[in-house]
């Protein structure tokens, strides 16, 4: 094989060559982008035997994300997969459009490299098919009639427009009926999703699809944080090579959490932490800061463990959630080991408490005696030991106020992992974030530490590296996955 045909080799093969020649040196490999592509790549040619896969993208504005993966990737998987249908959906139909309009041109242009081409009855830049006549692309708005087809790969690019569509409960909720009733059910069995987006809010299609048990979240953050999917130390900055660096990062940062307004419109920590770190909450609370919190990655050998449950009044999607926490103390500090938040029935919050149970050794089981922690109560005191049913006396605001000191003091750790970021978000949006679930159950666990006296239990003789199961990010935690 001579120099030209291994090239043509590796641009047929490998999505970041092909990303690179088709834009004639304008894109860049660097670390973010060449991250990007191994992806989605993986994710397009992985065949997992799910009815469909759900691959979320968060990632900040105005750093390459759709010149990447939506302006470029349907032409790649097309050549390569030449009966198939691929369809493209943003906020804006003209948008959508361009953007088919420019895989169309690959296609034109490249498309010999594949054994393919254009079919000439394509005259549209939303709607064309391969000279097979059998593969195409169809690109709409998000309410357009590209929604009466089927896909193999179904490419969402920020469905929504503006923070004033974000904040709007009636717009989300339309957007979720889309998904429900027409979306999800044009996906061919075994097809691709690709969700890329800024985030905007946290009920946001992101935030709601994250909960999909065939979902896989991937959030790139415009400052480096713990665990950064790139590999960058905490603190760096998203992409340097096309001026993204920390000489940009730290005024345009300082800029916006002193309330400057940014290019949308939107002002402060809010826009920062959505559509810059990919964990949008709402304003920043005032009782508990997100620099009070410690991290580990090694729990000691605990004096004593409890688990803490905050109960639901029912399992829906539209009602709070069951929070249920595992704390360990060693002296007179606090480590969060496991944490599960999410809407589950009765039945499986029962099954999900036993399950964690029986993978800790709990000195004492707290469960709120409200909702339908009564009959949990009920249920489990029979066959396990320590539980303890819980009234707590005053608003969730008090009685956060009254454990927070240990937040602050530095008292309090969380496992370096990835889906504590949730956590984190929760509790600094409290009391104006739309759940206080995983607040509950914390200021209950670390109440009963700190300020009930109890016998302490034996620890265990080997040290552990917490929490036990690994989990991609804060939302992944459907029920079944909890249930032994």
């Amino acid at each position: 094989m001579n120099e030209q045909d291994a090239y043509k080799k590796l641009i047929q093969t490998e999505y970041r060559a092909y990303c690179y020649y088709v834009h004639r040196g304008d894109w860049k490999p660097t670390p973010y982008h060449s991250f990007l592509c191994k992806t989605v790549q993986e994710f397009i040619e992985t065949e997992t035997g799910n009815p469909y896969d759900i691959l979320i993208l968060s990632c900040p504005p105005q750093t390459g994300k759709s010149l990447t993966v939506t302006e470029t990737l349907p032409s790649y998987y097309l050549m390569r997969n030449q009966k198939h249908t691929v369809i493209e959906l943003s906020y804006s139909g003209d948008l959508a459009k361009r953007f088919g309009r420019r895989n169309k041109e690959k296609i034109i242009e490249h498309g010999h490299i594949f054994g393919c081409g254009l079919s000439a009855e394509s005259k549209s830049a939303s709607e064309w098919e391969l000279d097979n006549k059998i593969g195409r692309m169809i690109s709409n708005g998000i309410d357009g009639q590209a929604t009466g087809n089927k896909a193999n790969l179904l490419v969402i690019d920020d469905p929504i427009k503006s923070s004033s569509d974000a904040d709007s409960k009636t717009k989300r909720d339309k957007l979720w009926d889309l998904w429900v009733s027409t979306f999800r059910s044009r996906v061919w069995k075994g097809g691709k999703v690709i969700l890329i987006m800024t985030r905007w809010h946290e009920d946001d299609l992101a935030g709601r699809l994250a909960k999909d048990e065939f979902a896989t979240v991937l959030n790139i953050p415009c400052e480096a944080e713990e665990n950064d999917p790139l590999g960058r130390k905490v603190g760096d900055a998203i992409c340097p090579e096309i001026g993204k660096g920390n000489d940009w990062l730290i005024p345009f940062k300082r800029g916006m959490l002193s309330g400057h307004a940014d290019e949308n419109g939107e002002a402060g920590i809010r826009a920062w932490n959505a559509l810059y770190q990919g964990h949008p909450t709402n304003a920043e609370g005032n009782i508990i800061k997100r620099e009070w919190w410690q991290r580990y990655d090694f729990a000691p050998n605990f004096d004593k463990m409890i688990m803490s449950v905050d109960c639901a009044f029912k399992g829906t999607s539209d009602s709070d959630r069951v929070a249920i926490e595992v704390w360990g103390k060693k002296d007179n500090n606090f480590y969060l080991v496991d944490l599960i938040e999410e809407n589950l029935s009765f039945p499986d919050t029962v099954l999900t408490i036993r399950a964690v149970a029986a993978q800790h050794r709990l000195s004492e089981i707290l469960i709120e005696d409200k909702a339908n922690g009564a009959a949990v109560i009920s249920i489990l005191r029979m066959e396990l030991s320590g539980i303890i049913a819980v009234n707590p006396l005053g608003g969730k605001e008090s009685r956060v106020n009254a454990i927070s000191f240990l937040i602050e003091a530095g008292n309090v750790y969380l496992p370096r992992k990835g889906w504590v970021n949730g956590f984190i978000d929760e509790c600094a949006s409290l009391p104006k974030g739309r759940y206080d679930d995983a607040v509950d159950s914390m200021s209950q666990a670390l109440y009963r530490l700190y300020f009930v006296s109890n016998k302490d239990i034996k620890a265990p003789t080997k040290q552990y590296l917490f929490p036990i199961r690994e989990r991609k990010t804060h939302f992944e935690r459907g029920s079944k996955s909890y249930v032994v």
